[in-house]
């Protein structure tokens, strides 16, 4: 049986151990800081500030980019919103804007007219760089019309396994569209 002094006393020295590196002049006070600029997201550009991933796109983050855009395509929008965070941040070729509520969320997703397939991924400055190919979506409001086979480019970053920013990027040329390129 442990000793009422040792109760007492176990609390007391935990909290003790969780109080350094406060300001020395006033020991003992808590004090708030803005986080350093490497400890928060990136703004929504680019390279915008934390510290950019590097290396090969992952399986995990690829499976998230397909993960979203198939169930879009299936107009099963309560899965692809799921795969958005709140508070994330999109830009579909407009100034960056800020989703503050799931309804937010389910509205941009709402506003995507087109499914997509995913065609490929790449790293890019930090961000994941996914190239799809444009479907009809089923259950939009509206037609994709001609943007039905079209490709289109989106950069995603992703955590924890979430996208926490959805930028669209300038679309690619189909080979078609260039000079010598082919239409077949």
């Amino acid at each position: 049986m442990p000793r009422p002094a040792t109760i007492l006393l176990l609390p007391l020295l935990l909290l003790a151990g969780c109080g350094g590196g406060g300001d020395e002049k006033k020991p003992g006070r808590l004090t708030l800081t803005t986080p350093k600029a490497d400890q928060v997201e990136p703004q929504a550009q680019p390279g915008g500030g934390a510290a950019a991933r590097t290396g090969p796109v992952t399986a995990a983050e690829k499976a998230v980019i397909r993960g979203w855009a198939d169930a879009l395509r299936r107009g099963d929008v309560e899965r692809a919103i799921a795969g958005v965070r709140q508070y994330a941040i999109a830009a579909n070729g407009s100034q960056p804007f800020k989703l503050l509520t799931r309804s937010a969320v389910r509205q941009f997703n709402d506003g995507l007219t087109c499914g997509a397939r995913l065609e490929s991924v790449e790293r890019d400055a930090g961000y994941v760089l996914a190239t799809f190919r444009l479907t009809e979506r089923k259950g939009a409001s509206v037609s994709c019309g001609s943007g039905v086979g079209n490709r289109a480019r989106t950069l995603f970053l992703l955590r924890g396994g979430k996208i926490v920013q959805w930028i669209r990027a300038t679309d690619p040329q189909d080979a078609a569209d260039t000079p010598g390129g082919s239409s077949s």
